[in-house]
């Protein structure tokens, strides 16, 4: 009878402990969702508002679109030092200082009356959002159990989405009534509270890797390249990433064209990014159910048709907002499962060394955002609207195929790793 109590109250123990656990979890994923919310709202701010901002600072589309280009490329090379760092000091401290370094890199943004001050303030924040994203994601896969690892993730990547729902809607709004400036000073002052209630609220995670030298970390991390299915999915987000950021240069363009006015042009952007934010955790719970592999293939088959569709139609509001919308597959759905197939492989290989190989691949799908902005500057200011959208197609294309062969199944992936070093 005792023995039998003793069982007993060791489970409610062990249940009062696993509860307690989890609220400490869903504290976290707040604070995660919250925080790369807010970067994500200010990364894309720029888009709605470009136009605006390029007849204030005499600046021309191309100008704008490799400012944002180069700042993404910055934060894309910070990928990897971010992912060692994280392993090696610990995920919160690199979180914490990112973001009080963009909070400081947005103020100088809303701050500029000219084109030398916008442009460092908006390469700084670049320098300090490469920071970001990968301990975010390192803390994810820390606290998320195995079975629900593609929820998890959706969930964190559906937070980018809301952050773009965010930024364009108060970087429209306060833009058409305010001015730019005070756009940016609101989504400054909202990081810096952020940054506060994080620095006080987040624990840490993970356990530090100090086994090799900072050096070793990133040579090592690089070797990750050398198992093709996870080279194959940094190659299908890199384009997937690339397409989306492409296509959300032109929109503000193509409304300019037909006269929708900037409040108009904000509320363009909620569907878009209501599908990459629930469509993240749909498509996140679906993978962990049916798979990752046919999903993506739907996803991206799904955003193809979209862009041949806007291609092909003329112009109108709903036709774009549909079209476009359906372009939030990239964003979110696409990515959610692009990663969460790095991060199976990774910890089925090690997962020490999680935060070192998810900044490899962010670092590639970075290169996707960085040329998105790029080259959707430089192919409408050459060939206008609707042939850069079958640009853009050309490129979702190359997606599938990549796709298609990232579905054929591995051998071990230690001895592809092993292989690769």
């Amino acid at each position: 009878m005792i023995m039998l109590l003793h069982s007993s109250l060791l489970r409610a123990v062990n249940d009062c402990e696993e509860r307690t656990i989890d609220m400490s979890n869903n504290k976290i994923f707040t604070l995660l969702a919250i925080n790369i919310l807010l970067v994500f709202s200010i990364m894309v701010s720029i888009f709605p508002i470009a136009p605006l901002i390029s007849s204030d600072l005499g600046m021309t589309s191309g100008e704008i679109g490799s400012i944002a280009g180069i700042a993404s490329l910055v934060m894309t090379f910070l990928s990897i030092p971010s992912g060692v760092f994280a392993d090696r000091y610990g995920r919160k401290k690199i979180i914490i200082a990112s973001l009080a370094l963009s909070a400081v890199a947005v103020f100088m943004v809303a701050a500029s009356h000219g084109v030398l001050l916008f442009t460092a303030g908006w390469l700084l924040f670049g320098f300090a959002r490469g920071f970001v994203s990968t301990p975010i994601f390192a803390v994810v896969m820390d606290v998320c159990k195995p079975e629900e690892r593609g929820r998890a993730m959706g969930i964190v990547s559906g937070a980018i989405g809301a952050g773009s729902v965010l930024g364009y809607v108060l970087s429209g709004l306060l833009s058409n009534y305010f001015g730019w400036h005070t756009s940016f000073a609101v989504l400054a002052s909202l990081l810096l509270l952020s940054t506060l209630v994080t620095t006080v609220l987040l624990r840490e995670t993970g356990v530090k890797n100090t086994s090799r030298s900072i050096g070793q970390a990133f040579k090592s991390s690089f070797k990750w390249l050398g198992v093709r299915e996870i080279l194959l999915a940094g190659i299908v987000g890199t384009l997937c990433f690339m397409v989306g950021v492409f296509t959300t240069f032109l929109v503000p363009f193509a409304a300019k064209e037909q006269d929708i006015s900037l409040v108009l042009l904000s509320l363009l952007f909620i569907p878009y990014e209501a599908v990459a934010s629930f469509g993240a955790v749909f498509i996140g719970w679906i993978s962990d159910k049916v798979g990752r592999h046919a999903p993506l293939i739907w996803a991206q088959s799904i955003c193809l048709g979209a862009l041949v569709l806007l291609y092909a139609l003329d112009f109108n509001p709903w036709l774009l907002t549909f079209g476009y919308a359906l372009i939030g597959l990239t964003e979110g759905p696409i990515i959610t499962l692009v990663n969460t197939i790095i991060t199976d492989k990774v910890i089925k290989i090690n997962p020490m060394e999680m935060g070192a190989a998810l900044g490899t691949f962010r670092t590639l799908q970075g290169v996707g955002i960085a040329l998105g902005s790029t080259l959707g500057g430089f192919f409408y200011s050459r060939i206008g609207t609707h042939p850069s959208y079958l640009v853009a197609a050309g490129m979702m294309v190359l997606t599938i195929l990549i796709s298609l062969g990232l579905g054929k199944k591995e051998e071990s992936g230690v001895s592809e790793y092993k292989s690769a070093g």
